[in-house]
């Protein structure tokens, strides 16, 4: 990589023009940044109040914080859709404005309930990307049960037994903590049958949770979303962490549940999101899985000059209560300063 390709356009739009920069810096700024016109972002849920299955995963933006990040982002970028996004990166039509994809991950029920209408009023139209095991509120994620049970065990007093018999659970499976609460939280997807020890000692009823609460868009649900201009992209079969898997596993769960969602919802919904992240995946891998019919891939890393235009980076604004442009920003010079080291390096 040269310095050059550092801060030179292209991706999924023409190359930019320095009259560009005068007319819109940030949008600019990103261009050159992901080698693309689109600023593709992903939430997970929006909600005043964080259900116990989030909270100690991640801070859901409010619907207050989340209609502020749109009103910022759409004074630099317009939105755009996925299948506008997808027939770019496969040769179509070029984006030629800096656009914004927003993208929500898991299928979560206040997507439609929360999300949507401020979506509506803003006119954008998302794209869900779903787990197939979780629709339906059929099963529910690993680590949407280690919240709910990291909760239940920070609220036990300290003298309580459970604690004990749970953190010696936890410790014969390696996720040691100080605290129990805590400790579950370490427990990663290979191990996950210790979550149902732990819920046995707790009293906690998954089924009567999922049954409850229904956590999860239903297929009919998404339908109406569907009707609605909303598009669907697959995210796994129950979201693994894709590094910690064998390179047959890998392949299965993007092209089988890119194959179960396509099957549901139609031959459109060709995409996929990893779970986490694709950063440190073979690049090899990429262009399997396009020859095998996955239309774009979408990851949360920092992209890389010289990839496939069909491997598609998004930014995650659930890092905590700062606004949208601070995190942008913030993300923008970490990034760019990594860039221009490996250019200095090669």
């Amino acid at each position: 990589m040269s310095v050059a390709d550092v801060i030179s356009g292209g991706g999924l739009g023409r190359r930019l023009r320095w009259t560009d920069a005068l007319r819109n810096p940030l949008g600019t700024a990103c261009h050159h940044a992901y080698g693309s016109p689109v600023l593709a972002v992903v939430y997970h849920a929006v909600c005043d109040t964080v259900p116990d299955h989030l909270k100690h995963i991640y801070r859901p933006r409010t619907p207050k914080e989340f209609t502020e990040d749109l009103d910022f982002l759409l004074k630099h970028f317009e939105p755009t859709d996925l299948p506008t996004v997808t027939g770019a990166a496969l040769g179509g039509p070029e984006i030629r404005r800096p656009s914004l994809l927003v993208t929500f991950d898991d299928g979560m029920r206040e997507v439609a309930e929360v999300a949507m209408p401020i979506l509506r009023r803003k006119g954008i139209r998302p794209a869900l990307y779903l787990n197939l095991n979780f629709l339906d509120n059929r099963t529910l994620f690993y680590r949407h049960k280690a919240s709910l049970l990291a909760e239940r065990l920070s609220r036990l007093a300290e003298a309580d037994p459970r604690r004990a018999v749970c953190a010696a659970t936890l410790a014969r499976a390696g996720a040691v903590a100080a605290d129990p609460a805590a400790g579950v939280m370490k427990v990663s997807w290979h191990q996950r049958a210790v979550l149902d020890e732990i819920a046995t000692v707790l009293e906690f009823d998954t089924a009567g949770f999922l049954a409850d609460e229904k956590p999860y868009l239903t297929r009919d649900e998404i339908a109406d979303l569907m009707a609605e201009g909303v598009s669907i992209g697959a995210h796994g079969f129950d979201h693994p962490n894709h590094r910690l898997l064998t390179p047959e596993q890998r392949k299965e769960e993007v092209t089988g549940s890119v194959a179960g969602i396509r099957e549901l919802f139609g031959p459109g919904c060709g995409s996929f999101a990893f779970p986490y992240s694709d950063e440190g995946l073979p690049e090899a891998l990429f262009g399997e899985l396009y020859g095998d019919g996955v239309d774009v891939t979408f990851g949360t890393s920092w992209p890389r000059r010289g990839g496939p235009q069909r491997r598609i980076q998004r930014i995650c604004f659930e890092n905590g209560p700062a606004p949208a442009k601070q995190q942008l920003v913030k993300r923008l010079l970490r990034g760019g300063a990594g860039n221009m080291k490996r250019a200095l390096a090669g």
